[in-house]
């Protein structure tokens, strides 16, 4: 991609990100209240849909307003709604309320589409919080439900989504990479941008990982297309992330950073942690390949701080490597001892990690 591309999105996105914080978080909350009948609860509905992941704090507000007017809706609009006071509530970490509340939609509703929607998503709460069979037996009965889902654009792709994520946390390359590709197959029939941006940006990050180079190069700028045509900051950045990986295997690691720095102030201003420290440590190991040992030290002990916060092992094992790294460079053998082993000792603990997840699905699987 040429550089007069990147400039013109980088512009493009802080403005969509402004003015999607004032405008979608504010005027259309602002507005909601005026127009609550049946037909405005759903259109509200929607715009939680959407907003769920990419505008957070706009998500809030809604569920908000929804949550006052409960008795108001009708039995459809319940259960989508406590689907998405689950998703919200696990973003905010409270993962016993979050998985309460989906438990029960799953136990009380009669509409298989949502039942399914919720399988896959507490299957992605329960793995992270380390109740791995529990996860693989959730996401075994969503798996079993995709084909009975309804038609509606969102549903089957929320759900292979979920699916695609948690095989992926789970080291299951391959499945993930599976379901990426039922993803990417069905939302190519529904073409909506937001769709069509994370379904590129998974099946791209997943395809790097096994080093299939060229069809992440391919899919990864078909994200970047279509997560700047969807007005999306996050996948946007994290779109973004992996075209500088890919920059920087092609050598190209000085007109990386030039997008990192010109997109970080930016990514602060969202505020949203994961997504921040994802992009740090991309900025931080690209000074460290350019040899900027000072600022890649800065960026990777503010990112290390992030990490230690969100308890992040994996995170902080990237770090760790980055720190022993550039202490080794700079001369400070002791502290890059340190930092070394706290890699390797990370690395184990998640290698076991991966393996009680894995060993968890296979007896899940066995007694089907």
């Amino acid at each position: 991609m040429s550089k007069s591309y990147f400039e013109k999105a980088m512009k493009t996105t802080v403005t969509i990100i402004y003015g999607m914080l004032m405008l979608i978080g504010f005027n259309n909350v602002a507005q909601s209240e005026e127009i609550l009948e049946p037909h405005g609860y759903s259109n509200i509905l929607e715009a939680i849909e959407i907003d769920k992941t990419s505008n957070i704090e706009s998500a809030k507000k809604y569920i908000e307003l929804l949550e006052k007017d409960y008795e108001k809706l009708n039995t459809d609009q319940k259960e989508l709604f406590t689907l998405f006071k689950g998703h919200a509530l696990a973003l905010e970490g409270k993962f016993d309320e979050s998985t309460q509340q989906l438990e029960e939609l799953i136990r009380n509703s009669k509409n298989e589409t949502l039942v399914t929607r919720a399988h896959a998503l507490v299957a992605n709460i329960y793995l992270f919080s380390g109740n791995y069979e529990q996860a693989y037996q959730h996401a075994s009965d969503a798996i079993e439900g995709l084909e009975s889902m309804d038609s509606h654009p969102w549903h089957k792709y929320a759900a292979l989504q979920n699916l695609t994520s948690l095989f992926r946390q789970s080291g299951m390359t391959n499945t993930a990479i599976g379901y990426a590709r039922q993803m990417l197959k069905v939302v190519s029939q529904n073409k909506h941008p937001l769709q069509l941006c994370g379904s590129y940006f998974e099946l791209a990050d997943l395809e790097l990982s096994i080093k299939s180079v060229d069809m992440a190069r391919i899919h990864s700028e078909e994200a970047m297309l279509h997560c700047n045509e969807a007005n999306d900051p996050i996948y946007y950045t994290l779109a973004l992330d992996l075209q500088t990986k890919l920059m920087a295997q092609a050598n190209k690691s000085d007109k990386a950073l030039e997008l990192l720095k010109e997109h970080y102030p930016v990514v602060k201003s969202v505020d949203y942690k994961t997504m921040t420290n994802v992009f740090e440590i991309r900025l931080a190991s690209t000074y460290l390949e350019l040899k900027d040992f000072s600022n890649a030290q800065t960026i990777a002990e503010l990112a290390y701080q992030r990490a230690e916060e969100l308890n992040d092992k994996v995170r902080l094992m990237e770090l760790s490597k980055i720190l022993a790294s550039v202490y080794s460079e700079t001369g400070e053998l002791k502290k890059a001892v340190e930092y070394y082993r706290q890699y390797i000792d990370l690395e184990k603990e998640i290698d076991i990690m991966t393996n009680k997840r894995k060993m968890a699905y296979y007896m899940v699987s066995r007694r089907k």
